[in-house]
């Protein structure tokens, strides 16, 4: 969204895990159905499972998946990690599992594979819902709304010293910020309130450089890994 035409890039497909305090977090989940790879060229794969396992995780210890938001490429892996609580905006649930589908609704990059196992874990009392904007979700984790890439997504503040954001696709590249332009947005007259939930994130960083993107393959540069497991610290 308002890049320059003759430019473009590779993007990354990423999900992140944070732990402490007993806790195994996944940020988002990637995803797995093959039914996607086709229609976005997808190249250098690991299912997000066997990616936790290269980092020393098992998939079966993950405690918290956090979801930013419903698309695909940020759900999709839920299923991959049954143990685990899944926590989402509360409106983000309620219209994906219902009115998204209805005439008029809007459901782009919504796998309905993803929507069912939302249900089946809200079923089974692995659901938590975050309602509404500066929520603690777990000791150290707080979520903030805002940025609208899709009907409610969500981004989080890690604490510490110093403290991460956590962006997901609210905001795509690490230009973004440089640039003070959007990201996608549930609408464009969201824009606006795209690029402050930005210079938010930044406030809550304390820093641009500690405000992480959701496909910008250069955060695996600023943030060197091992195997596939990048450390912040």
């Amino acid at each position: 969204m308002g890049a320059p035409k003759d430019q473009a890039i590779d993007i990354a497909m990423v999900f992140w895990v944070i732990q402490g305090g007993g806790h195994t977090i996944l940020f988002d989940s990637g995803f797995h159905r093959e039914k996607w790879f086709a229609d976005f060229h997808i190249t250098d794969y690991l299912a997000p499972n066997e990616a936790v396992g290269q980092a020393g995780i098992p998939g079966s210890s993950v405690t918290d998946i956090i979801v930013s938001h419903a698309h695909w490429d940020h759900m999709g892996g839920i299923d991959l990690f049954p143990n685990a609580t899944i926590w989402i905006q509360k409106q983000e649930f309620e219209y994906y599992t219902g009115a998204a589908w209805q005439p008029g609704g809007q459901h782009g990059g919504i796998d309905p594979d993803d929507v069912q196992e939302l249900v089946q874990r809200n079923v089974r009392g692995q659901m938590r819902f975050v309602n509404g904007d500066d929520v603690e979700i777990l000791p150290g984790i707080r979520a903030y709304t805002g940025a609208r890439h899709t009907f409610a997504s969500q981004y989080i503040r890690v604490g510490g010293e110093p403290p991460y954001v956590l962006a997901s696709d609210n905001c795509y590249l690490y230009e973004n910020l440089k640039s003070h332009r959007a990201s996608a947005t549930f609408d464009p007259a969201d824009e606006p309130g795209n690029i402050a939930a930005q210079r938010r994130m930044i406030s809550l960083a304390g820093s641009a450089d500690r405000v992480v993107p959701g496909h910008d393959p250069a955060q695996f540069e600023r943030f060197p890994t091992i195997g596939r497991e990048a450390r912040i610290r």
